[in-house]
């Protein structure tokens, strides 16, 4: 084990924090099956997410700090709209697919120019999984995982996102599939995986264990890797700094809260000090944003915490 924590990446890049929640939480709205897409429907709905993306693009550019901004489009997957959209939904489920992650790429990308054209900012386009139990049995194999996720990378691929991300992702092979699709539509990709509170994937796997995976099934196509959807303490307990496979992580995406807790979790100052000790003993990662329970308020003490710990 290292001895003593390396520092916090000095070069810092920001993402925004926990899109369906705060979309909840701070703008009242309500989002079926947690799928914030809905919101693209109407003029109200997309009036909410440019209010959701606007404090996020407002710290990036006071700190002078470049951004990630996700598109909302975790639930934007074949078996999701349909469940969302219902049976009798007029339009065929693959196209609706293509215009809603074309249209959220549009949406972040014209609230980046609008806010602040001149700063630094990635569209990220998420893909999330197809089954997100963390308890359940059912997986994808790495094929199906690329036939399934394919047409979404691409519809994100070709609406213009920077890079894709699969978050949420709960074991190696789905993540697999995904690289492989954005790899087959030219457009870079990164891989975020959840941890429960042990700091293990779904199916039991160390996070090293899980880039390792990966990497050697797609020749080391992803830019690289993060985890989201847990609390720091959690993926700290999975760690291991001396695995060379945490020299792939970009960053983290992670909650307020711990798993099983009900309440409002860590507030911004104890999030980010939770954060900023986990950080320390993986050096690589320089991305930060938050997950579950976070918001505007959260980053930006995440921000705080980088600069003092570079």
């Amino acid at each position: 084990m290292t001895t003593e924590p390396a520092q916090v990446a000095s070069a810092v890049m920001l993402a925004d924090g926990g899109i369906e929640t705060a979309l909840e939480t701070r703008l009242g709205q309500v989002l079926p099956e947690f799928a914030a897409f809905v919101l693209l429907d109407t003029a109200e709905g997309r009036d909410a997410l440019r209010e959701y993306y606007r404090p996020f693009v407002e710290l990036g550019v006071e700190a002078r700090v470049p951004l990630v901004l996700d598109t909302p489009t975790w639930r934007a997957n074949p078996d999701w709209v349909e469940l969302v959209d219902g049976a009798d939904a007029a339009v065929p489920t693959a196209e609706r697919v293509r215009e809603l992650n074309t249209d959220a790429v549009s949406l972040v990308r014209e609230c980046a120019l609008r806010l602040a054209p001149d700063a630094a900012i990635e569209v990220n386009g998420v893909v999330g999984p197809r089954f997100d139990d963390f308890e359940a049995t059912q997986r994808m194999t790495a094929e199906s995982a690329e036939q399934y996720h394919g047409p979404q990378v691409r519809a994100l691929a070709e609406a213009g996102a920077d890079r894709i991300t699969a978050v949420t992702t709960l074991d190696a092979a789905e993540g697999i599939g995904v690289v492989r699709a954005a790899v087959a539509a030219r457009v870079p990709v990164a891989v975020s995986f959840i941890v429960g509170p042990d700091g293990m994937l779904a199916d039991g796997s160390t996070l090293a264990a899980a880039i390792a995976a990966v990497d050697e099934a797609t020749g080391g196509a992803a830019l690289g890797f993060a985890v989201n959807c847990a609390h720091p303490d959690e993926v700290l307990s999975g760690i291991d700094p001396d695995a060379p496979e945490m020299g792939r992580i970009l960053g983290f995406r992670l909650n307020a809260a711990r798993h099983g807790d009900d309440g409002p979790g860590d507030g911004p100052e104890a999030f980010a000090g939770a954060l900023m000790r986990l950080a320390t003993l993986v050096p690589s990662a320089g991305v930060f944003g938050g997950c579950c329970g976070t918001d505007a308020p959260h980053i930006a003490a995440v921000l705080a915490g980088a600069r003092r710990s570079a």
